[in-house]
């Protein structure tokens, strides 16, 4: 793969500097990881014939991130998921308008999301690092003050751990995370005929705004059954209401219930590059899992020229996103999404590569 320049990456942005770290395992996985949205730049392990091969799409420099597709390996927050038209109903009954940044309503985060900040570097190891950010109301409109920590670390059997930890100030306020990679294991090409398998039963049908309609469906006879190990290919084939809906796979999985002798992180998801062998196995503390199939690289705008020169098709690149309950605060019938003054909310993923 394309070795990165770390200058490429050092900047300002907002008054704040802006760097990469490279992460480095035992077992032979290099992480980049740049400050500027707490974000996974590149992903490789060794392929086993002395090269390394990348497994999420990117892009060369701090500036493609910049310009480029918003979530690229982006850590998301402080509210991961849509909210529907951007309305924040609050504890005590009153409701915030959030600004609105994706058709109709405010998403990963709004304008001034975590996807858009840059975090501090608290400490640099040779395997691990950690960020820390402030959120604050008058940067994304939610009430209340939240301190974030972010930790990532490569593992020795070739996994990156990914463990967060916020705490709410002395109102009450959201705290709901996830990381958004592409991943594409075969290093080129599209990510469509990888083999996927995902232990959920359920999934959180879609209304035509591409938002929860507030109930739960079985995935049986859908195109959202993957419990049986199967490609996004097939799966988007099938005439379907809920893939009309979203243009594609963009949908919630709510994972079966782990067994409770087994500690968290609980797999939530596996797949398989039958080109090349690679496969990442996805474990997770959250209670479902935001699948996309990347419909969203268009291949026809200047930000779709990723790293190298690869112009990204639809497909190219897939997300497997561990988060809870998207648009909690608006449905009634969902867990509730608000975080209590001065309580701590925490949650991990693990990427583990073979």
């Amino acid at each position: 793969m394309q070795a990165l320049a770390r200058s490429d990456f050092q900047s300002w942005v907002d008054g704040a500097r802006t760097d990469l770290h490279t992460l480095r395992g035992p077992g032979g996985i290099e992480v980049a990881i740049c400050n500027h949205g707490a974000r996974l730049v590149s992903v490789a392990v060794p392929d086993g014939q002395g090269s390394r091969t990348g497994l999420i799409l990117g892009y060369d420099s701090l500036a493609g991130y910049l310009d480029g597709q918003l979530s690229m390996g982006a850590f998301i927050g402080r509210w991961a998921g849509r909210l529907r038209q951007g309305r924040l109903p609050l504890p005590d009954g009153t409701v915030v308008q959030l600004p609105i940044n994706s058709g109709s309503h405010a998403v990963h985060g709004g304008p001034r999301g975590s996807r858009f900040r840059t975090f501090q570097l608290d400490d640099v190891q040779a395997d691990a690092l950690q960020l820390s950010h402030v959120f604050r109301p008058e940067d994304d409109g939610v009430p209340g003050v939240l301190r974030l920590r972010v930790g990532y670390q490569v593992l020795p059997d070739n996994a990156l751990r990914i463990s967060w930890r916020a705490e709410a100030g002395g109102t009450p306020t959201l705290a709901q995370f996830t990381a958004h990679p592409f991943f594409n294991l075969a290093g080129e090409g599209s990510a469509l005929d990888h083999v996927l398998q995902i232990p959920a039963s359920r999934y959180l049908p879609l209304a035509v705004d591409v938002c929860p309609l507030g109930s739960t469906a079985s995935v049986d006879d859908s195109p959202l059954d993957f419990r049986a190990p199967r490609t996004p290919r097939a799966a988007q084939r099938a005439a379907h209401p809920q893939l009309q809906a979203a243009k594609g796979l963009d949908h919630y999985l709510l994972l079966d219930e782990p067994d409770p002798a087994q500690p968290s992180p609980w797999a939530a998801a596996r797949l398989i590059c039958p080109q090349n062998g690679h496969s990442l196995s996805v474990f997770s503390s959250e209670p479902g899992l935001q699948l996309y199939a990347g419909h969203g690289l268009t291949g026809d705008l200047p930000r779709d020229l990723g790293r190298g020169g690869w112009r990204w098709a639809p497909g190219d690149g897939l997300c497997l996103e561990p988060m809870s309950w998207p648009d909690a605060p608006n449905q009634p019938g969902f867990p509730d999404p608000w975080l209590a003054p001065g309580a701590t909310r925490h949650g991990e993923i693990v990427y583990r590569f073979s």
